[in-house]
């Protein structure tokens, strides 16, 4: 492999072991841990929340991170940091614990995540070739196929304690590959091939922008969080619910080079759009129909959408408020998707269905739908902030 091939497949597998796995395999152990343990689902939303609340102070933190050996050495240890709190979920049966230790764990993937794709971006644009920063991001989708597949595969014959063994286990053996091939270096150019020029992002109303975001955080969070539970409840649909995660996982896997591609053909606010339009229904579906064909198809429209909509909105956004925009941006998103599994999950405890819960969150995006679609047609009739409208 090239020195570029051996750098990017050390940050997909990056994103697989500490978004994929450590982020994200909650989602499939969450039926699993309440069969063991027995808690309801205000304490499956609250341990959700404190993962997504260290996310965002992971986030925040890496925004104060510069290129050099520091940055190496943060990465090195978010990465085990990852793996040691994934094992360590099985050790114990206390919420608080698994509150602190999802928490340690969100903030580790973040700073991994953000630090992996620093370093990347930054050797690939060294050599003109920016663009090939999406295919760390497959890594997301892989794991958490990969994470769907383990629960599914083992589930049955092991304990909700020895599943976290299994998974930290699983991310270990990734290690050794990606501390040898993540490191600055300088890759060789390739020879480029002359495409047919793409279509650029173009800025959007920031504030609007924001309320945008904040709802895709809280609206995506619900159904990331507690579909293998709702497909698992559901009377007949029970096979179905270990593959619904997988299929979300694999869509997701190839969705940052699909909506990018259809970004550069349609435009960045048509493609956000679009994508907005598909995760709404994706999200509504299983409250609608609790069929197990319905939950799959609901599965790849969400997986196929909700990193689109990060990868789209980031583009929009970056160069907004003097550059802060990605920052202001995630901090939005991370707020909301705290509260989103907080809320969902007292929701069910007071008595509303997870079917309720479904259709809220979906209702939160077609909100943040609604705000994008004046936006643009605002930007469109000329309306731009601290200018007056074309005439």
């Amino acid at each position: 492999m090239s020195s570029a091939t051996r750098l990017l497949l050390a940050g997909l597998l990056a994103m697989a072991l500490v978004m994929g796995i450590g982020r994200f395999y909650y989602t499939p152990m969450l039926p699993l841990m309440q069969r063991d343990y027995g808690f309801d689902a205000a304490i499956a939303g609250l341990i959700a929340s404190a993962n997504f609340a260290g996310y965002l102070v992971g986030s925040i933190a890496a925004s104060f991170i510069r290129p050099g050996p520091t940055r190496m050495w943060i990465f090195r240890l978010s990465i085990l940091a990852s793996v040691v709190t994934t094992a360590s979920m099985g050790l114990t049966d206390n919420t608080t614990v698994w509150i602190v230790l999802r928490t340690a764990s969100g903030i580790a993937s973040a700073l991994a995540m953000i630090c992996s794709a620093m370093v990347i971006s930054e050797a690939l644009f060294a050599v003109n070739e920016p663009g090939r920063i999406s295919w760390i991001f497959v890594g997301v989708g892989g794991g958490i196929a990969l994470s769907g597949l383990i629960t599914h595969f083992a589930g049955g014959s092991l304990s909700s304690a020895q599943m976290w063994y299994l998974a930290g286990g699983l991310s270990a053996l990734m290690v050794p590959f990606i501390f040898a091939e993540m490191r600055d270096r300088e890759l060789e150019p390739r020879p480029h091939k002359v495409h047919a020029k793409a279509r650029q992002p173009r800025p959007l109303p920031f504030a609007a922008l924001l309320v945008n975001y904040t709802c895709e955080g809280l609206g995506y969070s619900v159904f990331a969080t507690f579909i293998v539970a709702i497909v698992k409840d559901a009377p007949g649909a029970e096979a179905y619910a270990d593959w619904v995660w997988v299929i979300t996982g694999v869509a997701g896997a190839f969705s940052i080079l699909m909506w990018a591609a259809v970004a550069g053909r349609i435009g960045y606010a048509a493609a956000l759009t679009a994508a907005y339009v598909l995760q709404v229904v994706g999200t509504a579906l299983p409250a609608f129909n609790g069929s197990g064909v319905v939950a799959i198809i609901a599965a790849a429209m969400f997986g196929g959408t909700f990193m689109g909509v990060t990868m789209l909105t980031l583009a929009v956004g970056r160069q907004s408020v003097d550059g802060r925009g990605i920052a202001i941006l995630t901090a939005g998103f991370g707020l909301g998707q705290m509260i989103g599994p907080a809320v969902a999950g007292y929701m069910v405890t007071a008595g509303f269905s997870y079917s309720d819960a479904l259709i809220g969150s979906a209702g939160i995006l077609l909100v943040g739908l609604a705000v994008l679609v004046i936006s643009v047609a605002l930007r469109n009739l000329g309306f731009s902030p601290g200018k007056e409208p074309a005439p």
